[in-house]
């Protein structure tokens, strides 16, 4: 595989000139304009590899049916060029209806990067398909990690979000292996884990805070929240892990002392370096005050939906859009924490020097960013001559 992962024809297809150029210098002026580039964004070795091991597995088995279990990254454009392969999708809005009952042993099955739930592998191994695993060594790493804290009789605690492809997977790890999970997705909710534990709210007044889907049907808060270890899902903001992991040590602490806290909490860091690095770029970036600051990647992603909350820190204009076509006299973008796809009117002064960061998610190709920057540069009256 690391001959895949050195094939230029894979990792060529998604580079962009201009934006090698911004990754190297860091600042290009345009005009009026002014951009700013961190030195660390988009694709990230996971998902290289990822690319890098269905280009292999169309080498290894030409003329059979190649299928992605669900989306290999979280991108669209990536997502049509699988569909444009011919590989088409088994769950998922992309999901070819019926596919999954019809597979055989003839089939190929791509787990996508994310990891796949523990019933889903079962199922492929029971119809005899070729896998192909792309699932990404980082997020091996908190699984490994869940199944320690199984074995010393901790529940699991994860920082993560509902419904995540990767917290899905984790989820069902810790069921199949008959385990205990609770879903904290920020901080707010954790601070309400943090209450209970300190016994200041019950059992229903902290699943009242939780998303529905946070805690299994049988949790028991009383029984299951003697002793907890946490994993944060890869890609979620480090420093906010970072939090969450202090705020339930704090209450543990307060609720067991210094002797219990020992045989009651146990904390490991499982954020994705790459991650990490971005969100420590951006920061770099952002903190410098710039005019605007412009987070290029699907609206699915997780890790570029947390890139788009660094702007918060510093009071900077922030918006997580999905590519060129966002960018008009109506900016179109993302809301976070509500999801919603909004406009945004006179996004882009019109007059003087404006200064625009921008950062890409880990799923997002350098040719989207890089179409979103000509796109801008276009419509703010500059060019590059």
């Amino acid at each position: 595989m690391s001959d895949a992962l050195e094939n230029p024809d894979v990792r060529h297809s998604y580079r962009d000139e201009m934006v090698e150029d911004l990754r190297q210098s860091g600042l290009l002026k345009v005009g009026r304009l002014t951009l700013l580039m961190p030195r660390s964004f988009g694709f990230c070795w996971g998902v290289d590899r990822a690319l890098a091991m269905v280009e292999s597995a169309r080498h290894q088995y030409p003329g059979r049916r190649m299928w992605l279990l669900s989306s290999l990254i979280h991108n669209p454009r990536v997502n049509e060029d699988m569909r444009k392969m011919g590989i088409g999708f088994l769950k998922g809005p992309n999901a070819v209806e019926g596919a999954y009952e019809q597979l055989t042993e003839d089939d190929v099955v791509i787990i996508p990067a994310f990891s796949a739930e523990v019933e889903d592998m079962e199922l492929l191994k029971q119809c005899g398909v070729a896998i192909v695993d792309t699932t990404c060594p980082w997020v091996i790493k908190p699984h490994k990690r869940t199944l320690r804290y199984l074995k010393e009789g901790f529940t699991t605690v994860i920082h993560g979000t509902v419904g995540h492809d990767e917290t899905r997977a984790t989820c069902s790890l810790v069921n199949h292996e008959g385990g205990r999970f609770l879903v904290v997705h920020d901080i707010d909710e954790a601070a309400a884990l943090a209450d209970y534990l300190l016994g200041k709210i019950d059992g229903p007044e902290l699943q009242k805070v939780l998303h529905p889907m946070a805690i299994p049907e049988d949790f028991d808060c009383q029984r299951d929240l003697r002793k907890i270890g946490i994993i944060n899902q890869t890609t979620m903001l480090a420093s906010e892990s970072r939090a969450i992991g202090d705020l339930l040590k704090a209450a543990l602490m307060e609720r067991d002392g210094e002797d219990g806290i020992a045989e009651s909490f146990r904390d490991f860091d499982t954020i994705c370096r790459a991650t990490q690095d971005n969100q420590d770029a951006a920061n770099t970036v952002v903190k410098e005050h710039p005019d605007l600051f412009i987070v290029v990647g699907g609206y699915d992603s997780s890790n570029t939906r947390n890139l788009a909350r660094v702007g918060d820190y510093y009071d900077v204009p922030s918006f997580h859009i999905e590519g060129p076509d966002c960018i008009a006299a109506s900016l179109s973008y993302r809301e976070r924490p509500s999801g919603e796809i909004l406009q945004a009117e006179n996004w882009l002064p019109s007059e003087g020097p404006v200064r625009v960061a921008f950062t890409a998610g880990a799923s997002t190709p350098d040719t989207i960013l890089g179409q979103v920057i000509n796109r801008l540069v276009a419509y703010s009256g500059e060019n590059w001559a």
